[in-house]
């Protein structure tokens, strides 16, 4: 109020500008299982009032989305919405580390029959998923290649290889028996002396 003014009043602007909101997918890992990934590790949140929600609905996208093999891939975080934020997305990182595989070779026997011994008796694995197959090419060295003799050997598996898989090797035992040897002796004759 004013004794010496008439006095008007004339309206002006507030503008409430949006707020930068950023989204950050979570990393995730997992150890090659054959599954397909999908989804997310959910995502943090930088520049959001405490208390404040947002619409829509959060959502992944980014080659992690059906990775399957060991690797590094991106996920991609998205969908989300608010009048009081301008989102931007930052993307996290899939890591699907090697599975632990062990080969074990399958323990073998012969009798002994003057033949060197070669190759192995297959091998057993502990780790592999099911439907799985390896590359490379199995093959087999220690004590038992070339063995002959009675006795115990090493037979060690080898020669496989997997992008989804650490290999480690456990070695079997070849046992040649003795070979059963009957000693005859020949019948002699004379005339009494």
């Amino acid at each position: 109020s004013s004794n010496n003014y008439t006095i008007s009043y004339a309206n002006g602007a507030l503008t409430i500008g949006k707020a930068a909101l950023t989204v950050t997918a979570n990393a995730a890992s997992k150890t090659y299982d054959g599954v397909a990934y999908s989804g997310g590790n959910g995502v943090t949140y930088s520049g959001l009032v405490s208390g404040d929600t947002l619409g829509g609905a959060l959502n992944y996208s980014g080659t992690s989305q059906g990775a399957v093999n060991a690797g590094t891939y991106v996920i991609t975080p998205g969908g989300l919405s608010s009048n009081n934020y301008t989102i931007s997305y930052a993307n996290g990182a899939l890591t699907i580390g090697k599975a632990a595989l062990t080969v074990t070779a399958n323990a073998a026997s012969k009798t002994y029959d003057g033949v060197a011994y070669s190759g192995g008796n297959g091998v057993t694995y502990s780790g592999l998923v099911s439907g799985d197959t390896l590359g490379g090419a199995l093959s087999y060295s220690g004590t038992s290649q070339g063995a002959v003799n009675a006795g115990s050997y090493v037979i060690t598996p080898g020669g496989l290889s997997s992008n989804n898989y650490t290999i480690s090797y456990a070695n079997g035992a070849l046992t040649i028996g003795k070979a059963a040897l009957t000693v005859t002796a020949n019948a002699a004759s004379k005339t009494y002396d």
